[in-house]
């Protein structure tokens, strides 16, 4: 008897989490100025300026995701089949562009601004392009002093990006210093 309800309780879960799904892409759609098709978000994703939010084609975004922003440069942009994994930050403040094929992983955080010394000052914009087929790990922080991360870069799980990080190039640790290559002939493939 146990386990007959025990699979029932799942299923359940498992329709609420899609049905939660639904909701929150159809909100999406609406709220936000384009979003491609196949695009989905799970429940809990928030973007702060949905007018300034451009999604692509066949996108997933998992839940607690946010998307801060505030000033007037903020906007963000992203291609197509893009991942965005759960409680990631995308600061969009400064502007945040995300090119195809981007992944970035749960709990990151990408910073488009800067206080300088003055946590009360205004924010600084400082935009960042995430180039195609990039990967930001798991706890990785992109400080707003890096401004490009090339195509098919790979940056390690909580690595600390404080420059700007070539195409094809694996980084990690902190401050994040180049340790490999990635073959870009596989990233386009």
């Amino acid at each position: 008897m146990f386990r007959l309800w025990f699979w029932i309780l799942r299923a359940v879960g498992a329709l609420c989490r899609r049905a939660g799904t639904w909701v929150s892409t159809q909100m999406h759609r609406v709220t936000l100025a384009h979003v491609g098709q196949g695009s989905r978000f799970q429940a809990g994703v928030r973007f702060d300026r949905p007018s300034s939010v451009t999604i692509g084609a066949d996108c997933y975004f998992w839940q607690g995701v946010g998307a801060p922003a505030e000033g007037g440069h903020a906007a963000l942009t992203i291609g197509d089949r893009v991942q965005v994994n759960r409680f990631a930050l995308l600061d969009t403040v400064g502007g945040l562009t995300l090119g195809d094929d981007v992944l970035v992983s749960e709990h990151a955080v990408i910073s488009t601004h800067d206080h300088g010394h003055d946590p009360h000052a205004q924010p600084m914009p400082a935009p960042k392009v995430i180039e195609a087929g990039a990967w930001i790990g798991l706890r990785a922080i992109v400080l707003p002093s890096c401004q490009t991360i090339g195509a098919g870069a790979v940056i390690g799980a909580g690595a600390v990006v404080t420059k700007d990080v070539p195409a094809g190039a694996i980084v990690a640790g902190n401050p994040a210093r180049i340790i490999g290559r990635r073959d870009l002939r596989e990233v386009a493939a």
